[in-house]
């Protein structure tokens, strides 16, 4: 027997977590806490591999997860970035149209990438965390720890 779809429910998940990720950017503007957790959310994506992917999605709230797979191709990823500053002009370029407004100077990207994450650690498990952060190069990775 299937359970029902609680809309209600599934956009309250959604908010909570954007409003967590707003709380760690420290900003109350929640439509940039969404392109910025967009573009990190996309690039933590490509960076996977597929089955990867979509294993860290199913943690997701449903909203989110369709902006994750949003313009996602399978055939283009992982994608290869083993330096810290191609890392940040990839989240750079996910956040394209409103980049100049939203990340000022690479540290904002950085410090974007580190909000988010700690957004997830909320809503994700130690596990899929921990998977993702091994995907990364040490380069990377470090970006997390500042």
């Amino acid at each position: 027997m299937s359970m029902p779809f609680n809309f209600e429910d599934n956009i309250k998940n959604a908010t909570v977590m954007l409003q967590d990720v707003a709380a760690e950017l420290q900003t109350d503007d929640l439509n940039k806490a969404g392109r910025i957790f967009r573009a990190v959310l996309q690039s933590i994506r490509d960076r996977l591999p597929v089955n990867d992917a979509v294993q860290f999605a199913a943690q997701l709230p449903i909203f989110w997860k369709g902006i994750y797979f949003d313009q996602y191709d399978t055939s283009k990823v992982p994608v290869r970035i083993r330096d810290a500053n191609d890392w940040i002009n990839y989240i750079r370029n996910k956040n394209a149209f409103a980049a100049n407004n939203d990340f000022q100077q690479d540290e904002e990207i950085t410090a974007a990438f580190r909000a988010v994450f700690r957004a997830l650690q909320r809503t994700m498990t130690d596990g899929q965390l921990e998977k993702v952060k091994q995907s990364l190069n040490e380069d990377i990775q470090e970006l997390l720890a500042a």
